[in-house]
């Protein structure tokens, strides 16, 4: 499989550092191949770039930082102290944050 090695050098993300630095991680995952291709910062040019190459206006594209906090800091929902999710008056899970 072609993607084999990706994931591989992701995974050896986790091995290398298990019991260091959560910041290493997050620096690390932040800059994976693997994590360029999944989310939309592959191929993305920043808003200077685009004005200076270009002429035009361009908005940053916030997806890539959502998925990291989302993914790894502060997950898809609010939490109690004991881990459990914060529930609405619905009992549905409270979104950790919005699109709006």
């Amino acid at each position: 499989d072609s993607h084999t090695e990706a994931f591989l050098t992701y995974y050896d993300i986790f091995v290398r550092n298990a019991f260091g630095n959560y910041g290493d991680i997050l620096r690390e995952i932040s800059y994976s191949p693997l994590m360029a291709e999944n989310l939309s910062f592959l191929q993305s040019k920043s808003a200077a770039y685009m004005w200076e190459t270009q002429g035009k206006i361009s908005f940053a594209d916030e997806n890539f930082a959502r998925e990291i906090m989302q993914l790894f800091s502060t997950g898809l929902y609010l939490l109690n102290l004991d881990g459990t999710q914060k529930l609405d008056n619905d009992g549905q899970p409270i979104p950790g944050n919005s699109s709006e």
